[in-house]
């Protein structure tokens, strides 16, 4: 008998309207993706993302359906479960935030999935086809090795980049990322020709994003990746993220390149030693700043276009760290940054240590996690008001985006890349985190 399964990813809604957040360029839920693949061919599959448009699934009438969410979206998430539920539609439920609190997940859905799908997805059609789904499936953590690739053909569309993976997981500890504590600080890496084998489907002129939590943390690793693509002829346009440290090494710099990489995304953070060593990187920034200008420096001379992403709202900032990011940035010519408003999420230290202290501004859960964005404060800083945390990250971003030095900054990223591609990335991303601005309530 043939069923059908309704995969969602949820918007991030907010007084009734879709935020979008400092992500300008919506991504494929990759995690959806996968979940599709594991679904045998006797089930008919439907992926909807509310992050490109919203839609009745109702009307495709589901059998299934099964939601992904992290903590802003998860109030929209619940609120379709509950739709869902509501007609007899059985609802499964997934993702990041699901794992960290799965109590509370539970109260507002059929199943909860902890950990990844992979290991349990099975087991979910199985009860469900029996009539016996169980309140909540542990997917734990298995190989990567054979790993099925995702259904992208099922995806509705819209995305200026493809997704892919190399590994999962990272064994830092962050004390502001859940990361760790959901895959118990695992680290488990793909093998390399089937990570090659996979970039050689998508389509060479769209950019790939490597997803990976921390993609060089085995540097020779991706250095092999590199070149078995370049040996292959699979060249790809690729942005990875990793962190800064990978721009010590010119020889991975060189086959990143060759490879097709046009942008490296690094988690900077911070120009304070202290602040790193309290959110769990002190061994970052090294002595001073010139540390992260001698990294940021090589990546330029290797042709690779920067997006610098920092937090602020950390315990050692104060009002006077807007305007040293400004400059540092401005005078590192940083070709796309992000500005993350400190953002506690359950799963975190960070959420336990200001939850003790009585920081934490939010408290109607679970309707309040909406707010939980690197746009808004809803924490009492330690050296400043919300009040000026928030104009200030605010005003910070408007000032690198103004009008006059878009343009400046784009012909900077050409000059150092030579990419047009890059180039054009800069430029629209630099442009649209300013009309985010406006749309900021």
């Amino acid at each position: 008998m043939s069923h059908r399964l309704l995969l969602i990813n949820p918007a991030h809604m907010l007084n009734g309207r879709v935020q979008h957040g400092p992500a300008q360029f919506p991504i494929p839920p990759l995690n959806l993706g996968y979940v599709a693949a594991l679904t045998p061919s006797s089930w008919e599959v439907r992926i909807l993302d509310e992050n490109l448009r919203l839609e009745n699934g109702l009307s495709w009438k589901p059998d299934l359906v099964g939601l992904t969410a992290l903590t802003p979206n998860v109030p929209r998430a619940y609120a379709l479960a509950q739709q869902y539920r509501a007609v007899g539609v059985p609802v499964v439920l997934g993702g990041v935030h699901a794992s960290a609190l799965p109590e509370e997940a539970a109260r507002y859905v059929d199943a909860v999935v902890v950990g990844e799908a992979e290991g349990a997805w099975a087991q979910v059609l199985a009860d469900f086809e029996a009539g016996s789904l169980q309140a909540r499936y542990d997917g734990g953590f298995g190989s990567l090795e054979s790993l099925l690739v995702p259904r992208r053909s099922l995806y509705p569309g819209g995305y200026f980049t493809e997704v892919a993976i190399t590994s999962k997981g990272c064994p830092g500890h962050c004390d502001f990322c859940s990361i760790w504590r959901f895959y118990n600080q695992r680290y488990r890496v793909r093998p390399v020709a089937e990570v090659v084998d996979e970039l050689a489907q998508l389509p060479p002129r769209k950019l790939v994003f490597m997803a990976d939590d921390n993609l060089t943390l085995q540097p020779g690793r991706i250095i092999e990746i590199c070149k078995q693509m370049v040996e292959r002829g699979v060249r790809r346009r690729l942005a990875i993220q990793g962190a800064i440290t990978l721009a010590d090494s010119d020889e991975l710099l060189i086959w990143l390149k060759r490879a097709g990489c046009v942008y490296v995304f690094v988690g900077l953070e911070s120009l304070n030693g202290e602040a790193l060593t309290q959110i769990g990187k002190p061994n970052l920034l090294g002595a001073n700043a010139e540390g992260y200008r001698r990294r940021l420096e090589n990546l330029h001379r290797h042709r690779l276009g920067i997006y610098g992403s920092f937090i602020v709202g950390l315990d050692q900032d104060t009002p006077e760290t807007f305007g040293q990011l400004e400059r540092f940035i401005l005078e590192t010519e940083i070709d796309c940054a992000l500005i993350n408003i400190l953002a506690p999420l359950p799963g975190t230290v960070l959420w336990e240590r200001l939850m003790a202290e009585g920081r934490l501004l939010l408290h109607n859960f679970p309707d309040d996690y909406a707010y939980c964005t690197q746009d808004r404060v809803y924490f009492e800083p330690a050296r400043m008001t919300p009040a000026q945390l928030e104009t200030g990250a605010r005003e910070l971003i408007s000032r690198l985006n103004r009008p006059g030095l878009l343009l400046p900054r784009a012909w900077r990223t050409w000059q150092h890349t030579g990419s047009a591609l890059a180039t054009l990335i800069a430029f629209e991303w630099n442009r649209r985190s300013r009309v985010a601005l406006r749309k900021l309530g």
